[in-house]
């Protein structure tokens, strides 16, 4: 779903662009910015996962994701397509690294290679089964269908998640803090506005940096209340205060007391 939806697109774009009445500048944002938002955000939203729970952050961005698409089957403008694509991008860059996590928390030797195995295939086969899909219900029914098509898809997913899937963990030692993965990913999704407005006139470049620079306030803005939620300092297991009383009085040659 979530890489369909990364090439599903492209096939549809020419009848995006008769619909709405979009530009060029309009169009590249609506092929383009979900899967910047999608790349920028992996890395935060897995450690987000393994602090708060993999499941709960998978179903969560599976509801974001499908909000998105139904969000953008009834967009009718340019910048309401575009901002829903940004919905998808934060929803898939949840779905996406949580999904592995709970593969390997769920398989152990042998089967965990073959569930990898069909993981990796089902992505591969995806990718290439969008522009397929996204050509025959842009041609069959309606571009609008592209994205329609993810609400029966996600809410099927999310039945199998509550009934068969387990909420899952990272250990304490991995809990800790990723702030130069998530200022890595802060630094690639702000610097779009450099690459997209090259070689534009100055109205063109000036709308993309506006347009771009609103997008970001709103999801850093979102992105610092998850942080301040998600991502605290991680707190050591209280150690065995007895125990620690008798390593120390071995250490010193001491005996506890006959009562002790």
């Amino acid at each position: 779903m979530i890489i369909v939806d990364a090439t599903i697109v492209n096939v549809a774009i020419p009848q995006i662009i008769k619909d709405l009445g979009i530009t060029s500048t309009d169009a590249q944002w609506v092929q383009d910015v979900y899967t910047l938002v999608f790349a920028a955000l992996l890395l935060v939203a897995g450690r987000v996962a393994d602090r708060t729970g993999r499941r709960l952050v998978f179903l969560i961005g599976i509801v974001i994701f499908v909000a998105g698409s139904v969000s953008a089957a009834l967009a009718g403008s340019g910048t309401a397509l575009i901002a829903s694509r940004v919905g998808q991008g934060i929803g898939g860059a949840m779905i996406l690294p949580t999904s592995l996590s709970l593969l390997n928390a769920e398989f152990r030797g042998r089967e965990r290679g073959i569930a990898f195995a069909v993981w990796g295939s089902t992505i591969g086969g995806t990718a290439a089964l969008g522009p397929l899909l996204g050509g025959w219900l842009t041609t069959s029914f309606s571009w609008r269908w592209a994205f329609g098509i993810n609400v029966p898809i996600g809410l099927a997913v999310v039945a199998g998640m509550l009934l068969l899937v387990p909420e899952s963990r990272g250990s304490q030692s991995e809990r800790g803090n990723d702030v130069a993965s998530a200022g890595a990913s802060i630094a690639a999704l702000n610097a779009r506005p450099a690459t997209a407005a090259a070689g534009r006139d100055a109205e063109s470049a000036f709308s993309i940096a506006t347009r771009w620079a609103a997008f970001s306030a709103a999801g850093f803005l979102g992105l610092g209340l998850i942080a301040s939620l998600s991502l605290g300092p991680s707190r050591r297991q209280p150690a065995d205060p007895e125990g620690e009383a008798a390593g120390s009085q071995r250490s010193r040659g001491g005996e506890p007391a006959a009562g002790e």
